[in-house]
């Protein structure tokens, strides 16, 4: 348990510190708040598919080594930064996602569309976790072991990694469109 909150704490450290340079290195871009709000929302199409190509890369890792012989050490970081990147992932899927914005550019960048964007990537995600739910289920039912907590693993990863596809193509279609 020490080594999984060890791993969860400093996934959390590391998530920080990337907004902490990031918001360091644009502090003296003068821009106003429509400008800035158009540059976010950019940046946030551009963001989707990489994070949810990053949080799929991650799992690939994981699950590559999970039936090994032989006890890995490194297993309580894997599953610590996977529940931290699913945390910070799912609260950034649900809010308005720039959280160190001012409130204005925030409000700006949480038009309808994107409303309607990120609900249709929601619904998705919660479909294919569905469809992941049952595939797992169906799959114990021949025979093959698959612990609560790889099942709970799979469903959250297809979920959130759709989720994150889904809301950036329509975020990306709706910019390439206006």
């Amino acid at each position: 348990m020490k080594a999984f909150l060890i791993g969860l704490l400093l996934g959390l450290a590391a998530v920080l510190a990337i907004a902490v340079v990031v918001k360091w290195r644009q502090r003296n871009l003068p821009m106003s708040v429509a400008e800035k709000a158009d540059y976010l929302s950019t940046r946030r199409a551009r963001m989707l598919p990489a994070l949810a190509v990053i949080f799929l890369s991650q799992q690939v890792t994981f699950f590559s080594t999970v039936n090994s012989p032989g006890p890995h050490s490194a297993y309580g970081a894997k599953v610590s930064a996977w529940l931290a990147l699913s945390i910070v992932l799912l609260f950034a899927l649900s809010t308005k996602w720039f959280w160190f914005e001012r409130q204005e550019v925030r409000d700006l960048l949480d038009d309808e569309n994107t409303r309607a964007n990120r609900s249709e990537g929601m619904r998705w995600g919660f479909l294919t976790s569905m469809a992941a739910a049952i595939a797992v289920y169906a799959l114990t039912l021949f025979d093959a072991t698959v612990t609560a907590r790889d099942a709970v693993h799979i469903v959250m990863t297809a979920g959130i990694a759709v989720a994150l596809i889904r809301w950036g193509m329509l975020e990306r279609r709706a910019l390439r469109d206006a």
